[in-house]
């Protein structure tokens, strides 16, 4: 297998799922004893949140660059952003990218479509949210993308931090978040919710709700595992 680089820290809790993940794939797939090459940069989760706040994406990006850099440089042979967010500048920053990275957005679309989903819930923080990061590849592929509205947009978004961002999962805000997004489900008709953004699979699991589950940490495991094999 090829050496897997993963910048981490973005946040914390699902770098470790990223990490287990990988490493419980590639033991399934090809015997207990084996185990992938994984080398991870933990930026600043503050700092890379800071570049959103300030609408600083260009700073955003150098700082993912940065990462990747560090990550080649660690003998890396292909990488992963832990982390929907950060996808937001992708298009800034891909043709600069120091070696091959697979995309969360990419493999969440596709494995849509493979499922067959027509009307699909985007869940994720308020930036994921905003900025119509699953909007356009959903929609190529003839799916309907269903965003909540800027006041439940920010609903959301409060039940990230500071808990859920560093792996904690608070009952009520588990409740809270049940709430909104069953009501968008029944009243959108959606038949599945993607949980952009990599902590939310923490606190939504598959039952909790009447629709399938796109677990977009899961998926972008599956996806990072299938191009370094």
């Amino acid at each position: 297998m090829k050496k897997i680089g993963l910048v981490g820290g973005i946040g914390p809790a699902s770098t470790v799922d990223y990490y287990l993940g990988l490493i419980e794939k590639t033991r399934a797939e090809f015997g207990e004893n084996v185990y992938p090459k994984i080398v991870i940069d933990s930026v600043s989760l503050s700092e890379a949140t800071d570049f959103f706040a300030e609408n600083n994406l260009d700073g955003n990006a150098r700082l993912m660059l940065e990462s990747l850099s560090n990550l080649k440089a660690a003998g890396a042979e292909i990488a992963a952003l832990t982390a929907n967010t950060e996808h937001i500048v992708w298009d800034r920053m891909c043709d600069k990218f120091p070696l091959p990275v697979v995309s969360i957005v990419e493999a969440a679309a596709k494995e849509a479509l493979r499922n067959g989903y027509k009307r699909v819930l985007i869940l994720g923080t308020f930036f994921t949210m905003k900025s119509g990061l699953y909007e356009k590849p959903l929609a190529e592929r003839g799916i309907m993308p269903i965003v909540p509205t800027d006041e439940d947009k920010e609903k959301i978004a409060n039940l990230f931090f500071p808990n859920l961002e560093n792996g904690i999962v608070v009952p009520e805000d588990k409740v809270k978040m049940l709430e909104i997004v069953g009501r968008y489900v029944r009243e959108k008709d959606a038949d599945a919710v993607l949980l952009g953004c990599t902590e939310l699979p923490l606190m939504i699991k598959d039952g909790d709700l009447d629709v399938s589950l796109l677990n977009t940490t899961q998926i972008h495991i599956n996806a990072i595992f299938d191009a370094a094999k």
